[in-house]
């Protein structure tokens, strides 16, 4: 199973009931409250982790998931490992869980098999299963469950290339989604295989938005070098080499660190941001020494530091390859990729429901993100003509 479904274990809201025995964790919920209105999401990741194994009502370990629901910056996978808490042993939730779990192992394993219609299927019949089973909504503690079964749906009709069908389930996924950067990725490759390339540019500007780090996914590059060479816009594919260049120096001078990679994405960016935030500090009233918090925050940076020296030598060969390939789209084969004439107009655009939006314009809004489409013209046209020009002067 694919790490965030089988993390995300499945809860239902409405099945507790509000009249269960006085909570005997009381205190630990007092303890989190408090540290909650203190915005001390150091504290209570180091809380949670030191009462993992404490045995809870239903109900107590229900308001500790809400809160963390609400608090991002505790870290995702705080909030994925409390779905694993003993307090949902041999309880009717747990019983409930492994229903829509078989639906997902069941999906996954067509995947794997690449059966992509049958695990679309699966996927979809654990999404129904979701909604029928809450009255039709999604309640929101399981929101990020259900946006990750979005997901796999989407890439279930990728596999089948039923590519414009997979571009219309990735406008579902919201843009809290922890792996957000991943989704608009792969809508830049959908919707590139679809023929959409003002879609696929503004994909990528969304992956370039200031909520991000700078540096896009090498593929992210080539998809750019594709397609402004279609467009014969060489301006554009000089700044995107000289993007992959500083992308390259940056990541051999060590000035492109973990905690800048830990930027690509919502999942590991939350991590980074306990680092830079400075919560190594005790309050007067804090429940959480400074030797507790200090300890945390040395478990993250290795954690992130461990996986980021896997990361930096992929990056590196992937984009050193990607140079090359913009290096040889430089040159005049234009027999060989034959050019696009022109782009969708904006009022096209918007009968489409998308956001025109200039794709070097990189939005600092969350929950604007996914919502870019380049606006440009192609310029092949009048490269033949200054090319049809020069050959007239020369003769």
């Amino acid at each position: 199973m694919n790490f965030f479904l089988k993390f995300f274990i499945f809860t239902i809201l409405v099945l507790f009931s509000l009249n269960e025995a006085y909570s005997e964790s009381k205190s630990f919920l007092v303890q989190v409250r408090e540290l909650e209105k203190s915005g001390d999401d150091l504290g209570i990741r180091i809380l949670v982790r030191k009462n993992f194994k404490k045995k809870l009502s239903v109900k107590d370990w229900f308001e500790v998931r809400k809160l963390l629901m609400k608090r991002p910056k505790v870290g995702f996978d705080a909030i994925t490992a409390w779905d694993r808490q003993i307090s949902l042993k041999s309880t009717s939730l747990e019983k409930e869980s492994d229903k829509i779990l078989q639906f997902l192992d069941k999906a996954d394993e067509y995947s794997l098999n690449k059966e992509y219609e049958k695990s679309f299927e699966m996927y979809q019949r654990a999404a129904k299963y979701f909604k029928t089973s809450n009255k039709g909504r999604i309640p929101k503690g399981n929101q990020q469950l259900y946006l990750n079964i979005i997901h796999q749906m989407a890439r279930s009709l990728y596999g089948q290339k039923r590519f414009n069908e997979a571009l219309e389930v990735y406008d579902w996924i919201s843009p809290v989604y922890p792996q957000i950067r991943q989704v608009l990725f792969e809508k830049m490759w959908t919707s590139f295989r679809a023929g959409k390339y003002d879609v696929a540019l503004g994909t990528i500007a969304s992956q370039q938005s200031g909520y991000f780090s700078e540096y896009l996914h090498p593929e992210s590059y080539l998809i750019k070098i594709y397609m402004f060479k279609r467009l014969c816009r060489k301006k554009d594919i000089n700044y995107t080499i000289e993007a992959i260049k500083k992308y390259l120096a940056v990541l051999k001078n060590g000035k492109f660190t973990y905690l800048e990679w830990a930027k690509t994405d919502l999942y590991y960016m939350s991590l980074a941001q306990l680092i830079e935030s400075g919560q190594t500090k005790v309050d007067n009233n804090a429940y959480i020494n400074e030797k507790d918090r200090l300890d945390e925050i040395k478990k993250i940076q290795e954690s992130l530091k461990e996986r980021f020296k896997v990361q930096k030598e992929i990056l590196q060969a992937q984009l050193e390859r990607v140079y090359g390939y913009a290096t040889l789209a430089l040159g005049n084969d234009q027999e060989v990729l034959k050019g696009l004439e022109s782009l969708p107009d904006s009022k096209v655009i918007e009968k489409k429901a998308y956001i025109a939006w200039p794709a070097s314009d990189a939005e600092e809004w969350l929950d604007e993100i996914g919502s870019h489409v380049y606006i440009g013209k192609s310029e092949c046209q009048s490269t033949a003509l200054n090319n049809e020009n020069n050959k007239d002067k020369k003769e």
